[in-house]
């Protein structure tokens, strides 16, 4: 099979929709299928993967991705590519441009709901409420114009359907390789974060963005850090970096918090086995890949009780859910840091968890999906013929 994959975000930039896609491509080669992705070019950035095709990009925020240049929306860039299927990762640019060779080409299209795009109006304020609303109707759009919607969980398919979509749902979730830290690996990272074997390490991974409510994450931290020897420890980068950085010095934890930046993906499992617990209050994920990956390591994972965290992490089982609260929050943390034993017997059971999440399951699954598209896209055209 032969796939078009369109996306706004791709190298360089860095988020988990990225992170997907490149893990997905990866599946689908070994299975014997061939990708071929079109995303915006990136100024001073070069590719040297025949398989990836730039095109004119334009630049909207010093911070994220960017989108398709006017300039290139009617290139038709499957000419004579042969290709079986387009699959959509982003509703915006890059999806307009798929959507009309989907029909030119008479290909099935399929999108994959990766992001809870209404709760990123936040990122539009000049538009205040009606950014929220933007968005909802830009992915709602984008739902109608596939032959197939593609979700990580049940939590999302419900979300969509609530909100009026009535093209076919899959839950599929998104592939992550399970992560195996070195021999020395806990013992190395504690070293270089200058932590004691006493000391409890909270960890977060991913984006330092305004969606992944870090800093509520910091005054549920102040509530533990100022009595207990306890660390947190913030992996990754971000626009809100430098803020919240002025937040742990107000919050008088400055001294309690350690910002690593983003670390290469290789080295990325000593950190989660250098962990006590995994910390994750985003409000705004379909689902979670970092919640997976500490899982894979053995860590117990404390998320807010919404989308695709809710999902994810099974309360009382593999971590523990709260709502958006600070003393709940904190609450449930202090839980895990006082008992080494429900540590221990909730990260065996998340290493469990993630094995649902492998890479040659989930990907099966999704070719499923695909064969599903191709023929009801057959189908449909063969009415129209006759």
């Amino acid at each position: 099979m032969r796939i078009a994959f369109f996306s706004e975000a791709y190298d360089p930039f860095v988020n988990g929709v990225v992170t997907s896609i490149r893990t997905l491509r990866a599946s689908l080669e070994r299975s014997g299928h061939d990708v071929t992705i079109f995303t915006p070019r990136y100024g001073g950035y070069e590719d040297h993967d025949p398989k990836v095709t730039r095109l004119p990009g334009v630049r909207w925020s010093r911070h994220h991705y960017r989108l398709l240049s006017p300039l290139a929306c009617n290139h038709d860039v499957l000419a004579n590519g042969g290709f079986d299927l387009i699959h959509s990762h982003h509703p915006f640019t890059m999806s307009r441009l798929a959507e009309r060779l989907a029909a030119k080409h008479e290909l099935p299209l399929v999108y994959s709901f990766h992001t809870m795009l209404h709760e990123y109006g936040q990122y539009l304020p000049v538009l205040g409420a009606a950014g929220s609303h933007l968005l909802t109707s830009r992915f709602r759009r984008h739902c109608r114009k596939a032959d197939r919607v593609v979700v990580a969980t049940r939590v999302v398919r419900d979300f969509l359907q609530a909100q009026g979509v009535t093209t076919p749902i899959a839950v599929v979730p998104e592939g992550v390789p399970p992560l195996t830290p070195t021999p020395d690996g806990r013992e190395r990272v504690r070293r270089e974060l200058k932590l004691s074997a006493a000391t409890a390490l909270l960890l977060y991974a991913g984006r330092l963005a305004k969606e992944k409510q870090l800093g509520f994450l910091l005054r549920c931290a102040s509530r533990l850090v100022r009595t207990d020897d306890v660390r947190l420890c913030l992996v990754g980068g971000g626009p809100l970096q430098q803020g919240l950085q002025a937040q742990t010095e107000r919050l008088g934890i400055c001294d309690r918090v350690i910002f690593s930046g983003w670390v290469p993906h290789g080295q990325i499992a000593d950190y989660y086995a250098a962990a006590d617990v995994f910390v994750f209050p985003s409000t705004a994920d379909a689902m979670g890949i970092a919640l997976v990956e500490a899982m894979s390591v053995g860590l117990p994972c404390v998320a807010i009780d919404r989308y695709g965290p809710s999902e994810v992490v099974v309360d009382g089982l593999t971590g523990l859910l709260t709502v958006f609260e600070e003393g709940e929050f904190s609450g449930a943390v202090q839980r895990l840091l006082d008992g080494p034993w429900l540590r221990q017997r909730m990260g065996e059971a998340a290493r469990r968890r993630a094995r649902d999440f492998d890479p040659v399951m989930t990907t099966a699954r999704l070719v499923e999906v695909y064969r599903q598209a191709m023929a009801g896209n057959s189908q449909l055209h063969a009415r129209t013929a006759w």
